[in-house]
């Protein structure tokens, strides 16, 4: 596997916000402390984070707002969530603190938890001023050369761990913890030379147990970084990540031992039942007598590339295609096998398997060779799709659409020629529900004037 060089560009501190200054409150101001948001719950969508009535930012899982900076007063902060069942104008309230900003100190308010049972972490420590620094080093014509980092768990899935952040390829036991955390604890800013860095992480006490090693990441000069570990959600094949937050960016860190998942959808009507091989090896198949309309198991691959071979099934003297497949760590793929008889093709898309506890999810493929383009409606059983627009517009063979969410419901779903209402498929009932992801999937029908419609369970193959 390669080791792929990844620079993490880590932005200075900016004002996203004014303060409120004495005469808001009729108190004495002597400075001002910083605030930002991170969203830990793992099953939730975008939430708002507000100070009294005033909004921060809106913020998605795994992530932090930006940085504002507040006078050193007391305020009320909270979290919100617009729920399907709820007013516009009247969110609900996940959680809420009160505090009293100290002047020169960074406050970073953590929801964690579920939607059923939140939770709210405060972690603060000093807040350094680069423009500050970066004025004063111009001013007497040096150069910084360090920066800080700071760490915090917030992973429900690990226990105790330690952090370690040196030079790629040292060894764990050889050095020091930068960091021994468990859940919710955080560990304030240390200054390190800014350089090239490996971040690696091991159970309390056992430097020889790697739960996690990064790819090798640049930590630039007058930045701050704040590490966290956090929950994945199935966005990826890990059950943690590791991310990097500047003051209002993130990144997350690859793990240099991940691997990738790869499924496959037999979509190609009046092909028999495939075999699917790694062309550095036919000693046996990576997905073996894949039926039309069925989707494999999952298989874990760890290279870079796929060099993808397809046959039909018990038979290596035909090859019915062959590509070439980038393979990222840590990275769901689903392969759709599509085409007519003698032209079978492979198109390989990503997705993830994070959910939404408020809201079930949909994705759609388009594999219906005989139709190059469709309309697609996804509607509510009472509606008339000669009055409304297609729920997918011109939707190209061999293309679709990521998860869209959708309220838990009952709907019908139609399938029309572009920029007609002649239906060539549907009506098709189907039932989602909350936390459930879902695939649609147009095929070739044995009708040459319709497609058929295959839908199922992200997770599962079709009926």
């Amino acid at each position: 596997m390669s080791h792929k060089h990844l620079t993490i560009a880590l932005l200075a501190i900016s004002l996203l916000a004014g303060g409120c200054s004495d005469s808001d409150r009729g108190d004495t101001v002597t400075g001002e402390g910083s605030i930002r948001a991170l969203h830990a719950i793992p099953n939730l969508g975008p939430v708002d984070f507000l100070i009294e009535e005033t909004l921060l930012g809106s913020v998605e899982f795994q992530r932090a707002t930006g940085i504002s900076e507040y006078d050193d007063l007391e305020y009320t902060f909270s979290f919100e969530i617009l729920l399907p069942e709820d007013d516009i104008d009247e969110p609900t309230e996940l959680v809420s603190r009160t505090i009293n900003v100290v002047s020169d100190q960074e406050y970073t308010f953590v929801l964690s938890g579920s939607l059923d049972s939140p939770q709210l972490f405060l972690w603060q420590q000093f807040g350094r001023n680069w423009d500050e620094e970066i004025e004063e080093a111009e001013d007497n014509d040096t150069e910084i050369t360090v920066m800080e980092v700071s760490f915090g768990h917030i992973s429900t899935v690990l226990d105790a761990v330690d952090i370690y952040l040196e030079k790629p390829g040292t060894t764990p036991s050889s050095t020091t913890p930068r960091a021994s955390l468990s859940f919710s604890e955080f560990n304030p800013a240390i200054e390190l030379s800014a350089d090239d860095y490996q971040l690696v992480v091991t159970p309390v006490g056992d430097p020889d147990t790697l739960l996690f090693a990064s790819e090798p990441f640049t930590l630039s000069a007058a930045t701050s970084a704040l590490v966290t570990l956090i929950d994945d959600g199935g966005f990826t094949t890990a059950d943690f990540s590791v991310n990097l937050l500047g003051s209002n960016a993130g990144s997350s860190l690859t793990d240099i031992e991940a691997s990738a998942a790869i499924s496959a959808m037999h979509a190609a009507l009046g092909t028999g039942p495939l075999d699917v091989f790694d062309s550095g090896d036919f000693s046996s198949p990576l997905i073996e007598d894949l039926s039309f309309g069925v989707v494999s198991p999952e298989i874990d691959f760890g290279e870079d590339t796929l060099e993808l071979v397809v046959t039909p099934a018990d038979n290596l003297g035909v090859f019915l295609t062959q590509n070439s497949l980038n393979v990222f760590e840590g990275t769901y793929n689903r392969l759709f096998f599509v085409g007519l008889p003698g032209d079978v093709q492979a198109v390989a898309r990503r997705y993830d398997r994070s959910t939404v506890a408020t809201h079930a999810r949909i994705q759609l493929f388009h594999g219906a060779v005989r139709f190059p383009t469709v309309d697609v409606y996804v509607v509510d059983l009472d509606t008339d799709i000669q009055l409304i627009g297609p729920t997918y517009t011109s939707v190209l063979y061999g293309s679709g659409f990521d998860y869209r969410r959708r309220e838990a419901d009952s709907y019908n779903i139609f399938v029309t020629e572009p920029g007609t209402n002649n239906v060539i498929a549907g009506p098709l009932r189907v039932d989602m529900e909350k936390s459930e992801n879902y695939s649609l999937v147009i095929v070739d029908s044995p009708n040459l004037s319709a497609v058929d419609l295959l839908f199922f369970h992200d997770s599962a193959a079709p009926p």
